[in-house]
């Protein structure tokens, strides 16, 4: 079955907690060099998205952040907010807010969760909600989430980041009987399952699927990196959480419609492969079925797809079987 899976339902963000006793020594603002050598002030927007959830028993997946760090220093001005990712799927963003930051560049961009407490003051901070309404709380051994990422920030200019959190990878399911069925994945696994990516430097994959051979109830396309994908270490459960395709760069359910959509793909080169699920013994979850077998029109090469800057890649396929 799939442990991870991404998605959630639809919520608005707040912004209610405000910082005190912040320096240019102790936070990235007003464009100080916040202990790093700033050059200026940097306009930057920073916002949240999320890829679609293939998990049809979820309903909701929130996310309460308390922090965001540069560096390791605090963004001076954030404030707490609580965010339902599935309202900002399929290239929708929820802006987190726009910062005065030293104009420079960065290594690191840290996230730091609220497990306990929403920005409403409300219990859990962190909970998945399934479709007959009960909460799970999510946490992890750590709730600070950490992306190393080399980013410039040009000062005098309006600038932009967009962090992906990709629940596929961040949540398990575990099994057992119990209503509290969901939990983070370990610390490293949460690290390693959100991207941060800058304005223009991004472009997108969306196509059709026409499958007539496989009777599967979900397909579920996966993105990598060109020559980083190993169907035999894909198909399996890797590391402590199990996460199947775990190296995907990016995920998209494809639709009833046979439509599927893939954002912010940084510019190069890409190779795409579809899944096949089933609900085999009718509990609710699907299993890995194998992937499907495609061919498209001429000229594409599934397995060497381009990515430039602000351009849609358009990549039809047609499935012409399963491989188990």
């Amino acid at each position: 079955m799939i442990h991870p899976f991404t998605g959630v339902i639809t919520a608005a963000l707040f912004l209610s907690l405000a910082f005190t006793s912040c320096s240019k020594n102790d936070s990235v603002n007003n464009g100080g060099s916040g202990g790093s050598g700033g050059s200026g002030t940097a306009s930057t927007a920073i916002n949240i998205t999320d890829a679609p959830i293939d998990d049809a028993s979820v309903t909701g997946a929130f996310v309460t952040i308390t922090d965001i760090k540069l560096d390791g220093q605090s963004v001076q001005g954030f404030t707490k907010a609580t965010v339902d990712l599935k309202a900002y799927v399929n290239g929708n963003t929820k802006a987190l807010g726009t910062y005065n930051l030293a104009g420079k560049t960065y290594s690191t961009i840290s996230f730091v969760l609220d497990f306990d407490t929403d920005a409403f003051g409300a219990s859990p901070g962190c909970y998945v909600v399934n479709n007959i309404g009960l909460k799970s709380k999510l946490q992890s051994s750590s709730n600070v989430i950490t992306v190393s990422k080399n980013f410039a920030l040009t000062s005098g200019a309006s600038n932009s980041l967009v962090a992906d959190f990709d629940l596929r990878k961040m949540i398990i399911h575990q099994s057992g009987a119990g209503t509290d069925r969901y939990d983070f994945a370990t610390a490293a696994e949460l690290s390693a399952a959100v991207r941060v990516v800058t304005a223009n430097s991004y472009g997108t994959m969306s196509g059709t699927l026409t499958d007539l051979v496989s009777g599967s109830a979900k397909v579920v396309a996966y993105v990598y990196k060109k020559g980083t994908f190993n169907r035999n270490v894909e198909m399996q459960g890797q590391g402590a959480s199990s996460i199947q395709f775990a190296n995907a760069v990016n995920s998209s359910m494809v639709n009833n419609s046979g439509y599927y959509q893939l954002h912010f793909l940084e510019s190069g080169d890409y190779e795409i492969h579809f899944a096949s699920y089933k609900d085999t013994n009718a509990d609710g979850e699907y299993e890995l079925q194998g992937t499907l077998s495609i061919v498209g029109a001429a000229g594409i090469d599934f397995l060497n797809l381009h990515i430039t800057t602000n351009v849609n890649l358009q990549v039809n396929a047609t499935a012409t079987g399963i491989l188990p």
